[in-house]
């Protein structure tokens, strides 16, 4: 008897990894343009979803995970964005201002920037949602191409004639 395999713990690392390198990238864009891309930002949703897609996962736990990762690495993303501006405008002013300390200083405004800048939670939630369907697309496929499990039927079994207490061979 063969068991399906799922794909849930590699789809679970593909997507912590893209969720990390998506968000090292739109920080990235974000510390070199100085704006906050809405495109990029969904983007990291879009590559959340492709790398837990590779891993043709058949378990319905993934997409809401893919949507998780996908939010997260939007904020994480954003978060070190505004960290790098900071250190960036900090080096301009001719301030010492390191990266954890600026990380730290922008997650701590973070519910002020959203409340200013509402768009951005909107293209996170569009990032959230762009990772939940193209790997509920794929689990969905799996499910329906994997086969169902067939029961072998048991062989019917012949009815005892007359009283069971009688033997079979009264000649013997």
């Amino acid at each position: 008897m063969t068991q399906q395999k799922s794909g849930l713990v590699p789809g679970i690392l593909m997507g912590l990894a893209a969720m990390l390198v998506g968000a090292a990238v739109y920080g990235a864009v974000i510390g070199i343009t100085e704006y906050e891309l809405g495109l990029a930002a969904i983007l990291i949703g879009v590559l959340v979803g492709l790398g837990m897609m590779a891993v043709k996962p058949s378990s319905p736990v993934l997409p809401p995970l893919a949507a998780l990762f996908a939010l997260v690495g939007t904020a994480l993303g954003t978060a070190v964005g505004g960290a790098v501006l900071a250190v960036k405008y900090a080096k301009a002013e001719g301030a010492e201002l390191g990266y954890l300390d600026a990380f730290s200083t922008v997650t701590g405004m973070m519910p002020d920037l959203l409340g200013e800048d509402p768009k951005t939670l909107l293209f996170w939630a569009i990032s959230a949602f762009a990772g939940y369907s193209f790997v509920s697309k794929r689990v969905k496929a799996a499910r329906q191409a994997q086969p169902e499990p067939v029961e072998p039927v048991p062989a019917p079994q012949q009815q005892p004639e007359g009283s069971l207490f009688t033997p079979k061979n009264p000649q013997g």
